[in-house]
């Protein structure tokens, strides 16, 4: 499994060496040096080899926004699967957990495996024209 990399510990208005770089996002220097090729801002004329903050932090964040799918109505993201998925047996269960919020449980249709997502209460008749819903309340009393 591999690590999150964060870009918040990355400072914009600072150069970083390879070494320093990944040690900055807690990845190793090789990490670095294979994002360099894949596109990362460096200034490579100088020895050693520095990296623009900005550019590290920009370029962190655009390769989490390329990972990000948003799911669409009647999809989970199974953990096991690493992908949206839909509920197996077109069946699901609404918990209510506020006034407003809720949860949906299912299984995975691919691993069986547990799915959840957390939807508000006004997007739930959407799931139910998919799925058969049973609906509780989970509040405490």
């Amino acid at each position: 499994m591999g690590r999150r990399i964060s870009a918040a510990r990355v400072k914009t208005h600072r150069s970083y060496t390879v070494e320093e770089a990944a040690e900055a996002v807690n990845a190793t220097s090789q990490t670095i040096r294979s994002w360099i090729k894949q596109g990362l801002h460096a200034l490579s004329e100088t020895r050693p080899t520095l990296i623009l903050g900005c550019a590290l932090k920009a370029f962190i964040e655009e390769r989490r926004a390329k990972r990000k799918r948003p799911l669409k109505v009647g999809e989970f993201y199974c953990l096991r699967c690493k992908e949206p998925r839909k509920a197996a047996y077109e069946m699901a269960s609404y918990h209510q957990i506020s006034d407003t919020d809720g949860e949906i449980e299912a299984f995975c249709d691919q691993c069986e495996g547990q799915v959840r997502i957390k939807i508000g209460h006004a997007k739930l008749r959407s799931w139910t024209e998919i799925y058969e819903i049973s609906v509780s309340d989970s509040r405490d009393p």
